[in-house]
């Protein structure tokens, strides 16, 4: 072979060698390397395909993350139609807010209990969200997409019903315990009066049953209000006194509600509402969960049942 054709087989042997890819010339050398090198090439392609795994799990987060925001907005906006779309779209009500949540979203709420539930509680779900705005439109809507009335936060174990019952949401209250339009305890009502010391019960209007009882002492007021009876217990223990408490209706989810206990002929109770012990079985088996429960000073007007 003459010089000059030998040069230029030798540049196209180079150039072709300069052509192929990096991968291709890595996959030359393995083959021809020893199994240990093989095993590192493959230890190479298995690493690279666990990044890109990585990459795609981060990718889907972050969309997850940006969605799950979105709605929450939405429910903070009163975007009744974006909130709609959403879950027609199949977007699960039962999401949590995402963590760490952004500072702006945090400032938007002026109440110091929204913010901190939702800057500092884990696990806190659009419908604890809807139940503190009082929105019970956005109630509605997420119990009809399967939102979990009963869910709770990581740290406090907060849930919605306790939100509401703090807030004084009753129709939200009864929307949670579905309690329906005709529901036995919405012909139910219990008027207690602190000043007269007595209690009175009413079922469509008519005077039911009326008791004395001993509400809280001065240095432990009971609360007027309106309440729902939340939870009822044949036998209660206080885990602040230590004292029995039969026959104890729960006031919306808080810590004091109607049971039996000594009447001395005065307000001397920590809060709780005492009853005659055999009135207080009465009205513990006559009273469903769900009944207004209305405290008030004498001479305030009681409404009746039904105009809440």
């Amino acid at each position: 072979m003459k010089p000059a054709l030998l040069m230029i087989g030798l540049g196209l042997l180079l150039c072709g060698e300069e052509a192929r890819s990096e991968p291709e010339k890595m996959g030359e050398i393995f083959r021809d390397s020893d199994p240990e090198s093989l095993e590192f090439s493959e230890s190479l392609a298995q690493a690279e395909e666990e990044r890109k795994i990585s990459e795609e799990a981060k990718r889907h987060e972050e969309e997850v993350r940006s969605k799950t925001m979105s709605f929450f907005q939405a429910i903070a906006e009163g975007q009744t139609r974006a909130v709609c779309l959403m879950l027609n779209a199949g977007f699960d009500p039962d999401s949590d807010l995402p963590w760490p949540v952004p500072q702006e979203f945090v400032k938007q709420f002026d109440d110091h209990l929204v913010r901190y539930y939702v800057s500092s509680e884990r696990g806190f779900t659009a419908l604890m969200l809807a139940t503190c705005l009082g929105n019970e439109v956005f109630v509605r809507i997420l119990l009809a997409a399967g939102a979990t009335p009963n869910k709770m936060t990581k740290r406090h174990k907060t849930f919605a019903l306790w939100l509401a019952g703090k807030y004084g949401h009753l129709e939200i209250m009864r929307l949670l315990m579905r309690i329906g339009p005709e529901d036995p305890s919405r012909f139910l009502k219990v008027v207690v009066d602190l000043d007269a010391q007595r209690a009175t019960l009413y079922r469509h209007n008519q005077l039911v049953m009326e008791m004395p009882i001993s509400s809280g002492k001065r240095s432990h007021p009971t609360p007027t209000g309106q309440y729902l009876v939340t939870n009822k217990y044949k036998m209660w223990k206080s885990t602040l006194y230590h004292a029995k408490m039969p026959n104890f209706l729960r006031l919306s989810c808080g810590d004091f509600g109607l049971h039996a206990g000594h009447l001395p002929g005065y307000p001397a109770s920590h809060g709780c509402i005492r009853l005659p012990s055999e009135m207080a079985k009465a009205l513990f088996e006559i009273v469903p969960g769900g009944t207004l429960v209305e405290i008030v000073d004498s001479g305030s007007p009681a409404s009746f049942v039904g105009t809440d």
